[in-house]
């Protein structure tokens, strides 16, 4: 059994853990915690056709012109 020390920010370094997994951690009874990783579920990509779709229907035009926009940010 290892033992591992809090840090002066109360954080502990899990044996075999890897950098960016998520635990849960439920206290059983005083003084008893119990860890759960966490494994977070699969998330599915757009393929290529889908997103050039959603980008024409959506697009990602300006709602004002660029003239409008020149004149709202600079005051001369």
């Amino acid at each position: 059994m290892k033992t591992v020390t809090t840090d002066q920010k109360r954080r502990i370094v899990v044996p075999n853990a890897e950098p960016g997994e998520i635990y849960q951690v439920r206290e059983i009874e005083p003084g008893h915690l119990e860890l759960t990783k966490m494994i977070p579920a699969p998330r599915q990509g757009i393929d290529p056709g889908e997103l050039k779709e959603r980008l024409a229907q959506q697009g990602l035009t300006p709602a004002m012109s660029w003239e409008s926009l020149k004149q709202k940010t600079r005051e001369w």
